[in-house]
């Protein structure tokens, strides 16, 4: 099973290179020809909603109180309990 605290990183690692990606492309948007802008706008737009889950996802498990993830096998079992 994978430490959440080492998940929780790989999450924030890959939510700062789609936010240096996204900023790289802002940054072409303001050369690009008007051909080339919707096209970049809708490259930007998904990025950074990636970027954003990723970024929310790495976050929310870092702050979770529990240390170790039990892959919902431990829900599982109460439901079948029930």
């Amino acid at each position: 099973m994978e430490d959440l605290t080492q998940l929780a990183q790989e999450y924030l690692r890959e939510a700062a290179a789609l936010k240096r990606r996204v900023d790289t492309l802002r940054q072409a948007l303001r050369r690009a020809s008007c051909s080339e802008r919707n096209e970049l706008n809708r490259r930007i737009a998904m990025l950074y909603t990636m970027y954003l889950e990723c970024r929310h996802t790495g976050l929310l498990l870092s702050s979770h109180p529990a240390r170790q993830w039990d892959g919902g096998d431990a829900h599982a079992d109460k439901a079948a309990q029930l």
